[in-house]
């Protein structure tokens, strides 16, 4: 499995929905901007920006979208996951890559934080969460 760890800012609002079963899933996306060295060497420009499709499940879910909002700078570590599904209408093969969170947190570069512990329950369904594929 690949792991990999970014910082970005978040595009819009994290969406939360639930399962049939009623497992919650946020999604969210991050843009990271980049800068690179002009031609000459003398300066800097913008960069194509890279833009990571995010996922977090069940009560890490629910934190995610308590605390975090759009414009907000975070940095996300987590595993790359590739979706297959037939396109409805062509019946083509289609498959797109996200990232499953195993953490997200604030960059104390841009912000300032309080803390505040997620319950004892919170912690006890955010490790059976753990437990299975989301």
């Amino acid at each position: 499995m690949s792991t990999i760890t970014f910082a970005g800012n978040l595009a819009a609002d994290p969406e939360l929905r639930f399962t049939p079963s009623g497992r919650g899933v946020a999604r969210f996306t991050v843009i990271e901007n980049r800068r690179r060295r002009t031609e000459d060497g003398q300066g800097w420009e913008d960069a194509e920006p890279n833009v990571f499709r995010v996922q977090a499940w069940g009560s890490f879910a629910e934190n995610v979208v308590e605390s975090c909002g759009k414009g907000d700078r975070v940095h996300v570590t987590g595993s790359i996951v590739t979706d297959r599904w037939s396109d409805k209408e062509t019946r083509e093969d289609r498959t797109a890559q996200h990232v499953k969170a195993d953490e997200v947190s604030f960059s104390l570069r841009y912000h300032t934080v309080r803390a505040t512990k997620a319950t004892r329950s919170n912690n006890q369904a955010h490790e059976a969460d753990d437990t299975r594929e989301g």
